[in-house]
């Protein structure tokens, strides 16, 4: 039993961070990405359809959700679109050190009147470039400021499916409990059980795809001792520059590393495990964390990352004050640093989905690292998970204003 706890829990990376207030998963997580909103990456989401539950599984198909636009306000909902002259990039790697060995981007046109909505309501076109020289083009859903959220739009391709537009933020946490705790001196056990980014909604873009198109077969073997570990994995990240949608030259030579740096391209926000940088890396460092590269966390952002742990573990007692590194007295660390550096979102094609195997939109990856690092046993922060859809694009759709009184923001029915 406490294996199988510790191979969900001890590997959850995420809200601990001793010092400023922090933003949650990766909602609005440095200095830059402020200026940016919809390039600022929230979360990241992998698993597959259906959902694999035992190490035996044959669900051909992966699911990968991204969000931005951290907050949107349900009331403005019309307003909020994706980043025309930006990259918004998916990689994947089956290498241990990280270097991307494909990847899938996203480029967006102009919201307005165009070739695919000449008349009518304005719309916004994107197109995505997948492995194997495979191009997707296709149309955002829109928001509204109706009574009920537009119907989604879903693009197909073969066996790939595309959404990209408004939904309900999945992401709960109490954190302004969390931050309360943090900030109390002495240290008490203040969270409200409030959902800070309940009645919010985010832009996403989901896709689906078969696994073996970014994650070849029997390249992703997964391992539980000495510590939970896979050489496969997933982060996103957004750029800002000279980015065409109608340009079909542009570099997308999928087995090379880096490609984007041979482009007029300003890396903006990055993110594989939810609250890296929100939680684990010090107010100085979060730009340079977020211009980073995975393959480059160890050297760059380790020491870091253990000193934020240290200090939570003396701030909690978990660390006597005298301790000099979180080795020395959290027995976690190897699993975490396993998990966390370089910073990707893990998948083991042979382990049930379920963070740090990727990460289901329900998963409560807070509640297990709290309870793990500060150790509170069966801790809860009391919030509720979102509604989420059983169909694609699995993200539950955006909230509404309701159209009659008492007014009020309504979750919405699925899709």
């Amino acid at each position: 039993m406490f294996k199988r706890f510790a191979f969900a829990a001890l590997a959850a990376i995420a809200l601990l961070n001793y010092g400023p207030s922090a933003s949650a998963a990766d909602h609005r997580d440095a200095p830059t990405v402020d200026d940016y909103s919809a390039i600022d990456i929230n979360d990241v989401f992998m698993f597959r359809d259906p959902p694999c539950m035992t190490p035996v599984c044959g669900s051909p198909n992966l699911v990968v959700a991204l969000s931005t636009q951290a907050v949107a306000d349900p009331l403005f909902g019309s307003s909020y679109h994706f980043q025309e002259n930006a990259l918004y990039q998916l990689n994947f790697t089956t290498r241990s050190d990280a270097r991307p060995t494909t990847h899938i981007d996203f480029v967006f046109g102009p919201f307005g009147n165009g070739p695919a909505c000449p008349t009518g309501p304005a719309c916004q076109t994107f197109k995505a470039f997948f492995p194997n020289d495979v191009v997707v083009e296709g149309v955002t859903t829109q928001g509204t400021s109706g009574a009920t959220h537009n119907p989604p739009v879903i693009t197909t391709a073969g066996d790939i499916k595309i959404f990209a537009g408004p939904r309900e933020d999945p992401f709960f946490f109490d954190l302004v409990g969390f931050n309360r705790t943090i900030g109390s001196n002495p240290t008490a056990v203040l969270f409200t059980g409030v959902d800070a980014f309940k009645g919010k909604n985010i832009n996403a873009i989901v896709v689906e795809l078969p696994v073996n198109m970014v994650f070849p077969q029997d390249k992703c073997v997964g391992k539980t001792t000495p510590v939970f570990s896979t050489p496969c994995g997933l982060w996103a990240v957004t750029y800002l520059g000279n980015v065409d949608a109608d340009d079909n030259d542009r570099d997308h030579d999928h087995n090379k590393p880096d490609a984007h740096r041979d482009q007029d391209l300003r890396q903006i926000d990055r993110m594989g495990n939810p609250a890296v940088n929100t939680a684990l890396i010090p107010a100085p460092l979060k730009d340079a964390f977020n211009f980073g590269i995975p393959q480059n966390d160890a050297r760059d952002f380790a020491a870091a990352i253990l000193a934020q742990i240290l200090a939570l573990d003396k701030k909690f007692g978990t660390c006597p004050s005298t301790a000099t590194s979180a080795a020395s007295c959290n027995p976690n660390v190897p699993l975490l640093a396993s998990v966390a550096v370089p910073d990707i979102l893990r998948f083991a094609s042979n382990l049930p989905d379920g963070y740090p195997n990727g990460r289901q939109l329900a998963d409560r990856t807070t509640d297990i690292l709290i309870s793990l690092i500060v150790q509170l046993p069966g801790f809860t922060d009391g919030t509720s998970a979102k509604t989420y859809c059983t169909v694609f694009p699995f993200v539950g759709p955006p909230l509404q204003l309701s159209g009659g009184s008492p007014f009020q923001i309504n979750p919405q029915s699925c899709p």
